[in-house]
């Protein structure tokens, strides 16, 4: 059912539909995936979707045209560039290296790779610090139907919340592909904290009652102060958008002999 969808997550793929940065026919990947992610992906209009998680067996009630496999986004088995974007919805912060996870995202991926994940801004310091917003994510293990997964890379052991800035993205990407520009898009929400709704203690309960409409507002004034937001990052076709310094032979990057002779004395 659409009710119980994150409306952040659909709201920003039709966007990107709606803009024609991303196109229904396109062929996509989603990693730490779920049954959610299927219903997202197919209330938004996406028919050609692999979801891969850590899960050896694992089956969709109505799958459709959306097809399951195993995979660890950590140290995926697909070629480069094997699909237009690659997804992945609060996923990489239960990875033993978000980095690696987000690397391997942009290494498959065609076009670009959209991501939802934590994000490290003063008010979710705050948070944590009173107790409101968690550290370790011991919600997503505790309120587990099993309490063996959910954790670190979906196991029983609770993972540290991984939160990221705007510019830690894009040192990442640029330090791992750079001989192409990339494009960098945000977009910022305030949600409340993992298991807010299972806190037995009535005071924490009470806290967030009172300081997620207040962070709501903050958010809005100061989207750098949500807590969560999505990132785009968009690649250049093969061989264009490349720095004035890169030169490409034979398919492969190379620093233009050219530019390096108009720049520096030899």
């Amino acid at each position: 059912m659409a009710s119980d969808l994150d409306p952040f997550y659909l709201d920003t793929l039709r966007r990107l539909v709606r803009e024609g940065v991303m196109d229904p026919g396109s062929s996509l990947l989603c990693v730490c995936a779920g049954e959610r992610d299927h219903r997202t992906l197919k209330e938004a209009g996406f028919p050609q979707v692999t979801l891969t998680n850590l899960e050896t067996r694992w089956e969709l009630e109505n799958p459709g045209t959306h097809r399951v496999a195993y995979g660890d986004v950590e140290n995926l088995t697909f070629p480069d560039k094997a699909f237009d974007f690659v997804i992945a919805h609060n996923g990489l912060h239960h990875c033993a290296s978000p980095h690696r996870g987000l690397l391997e995202m942009h290494r498959v991926a065609r076009k670009g790779v959209l991501v939802f994940e934590p994000r490290d801004s003063l008010v979710s310091r705050l948070g944590v610090r009173l107790g409101l917003g968690q550290d370790y994510e011991t919600a997503a293990v505790a309120l587990s139907e099993d309490r063996v997964s959910g954790g670190w890379r979906n196991g029983p052991v609770p993972n540290y919340v991984y939160r990221w800035t705007e510019r830690e993205i894009e040192k990442v990407i640029r330090s791992a592909t750079p001989w192409m520009v990339c494009g960098f898009r945000y977009f910022h929400a305030t949600r409340p904290p993992s298991g807010a709704a299972g806190r037995r203690n009535p005071w924490i309960r009470l806290g967030l009652r009172v300081a997620i409409p207040l962070a709501t507002l903050v958010g809005r004034l100061i989207p750098s102060q949500t807590n969560c937001f999505a990132f785009l990052i968009t690649q250049p076709p093969p061989g264009h958008g490349s720095p004035p310094w890169i030169r490409w032979s034979n398919g492969a990057p190379t620093l233009d002999p050219d530019w390096a002779r108009s720049q520096y004395r030899q």
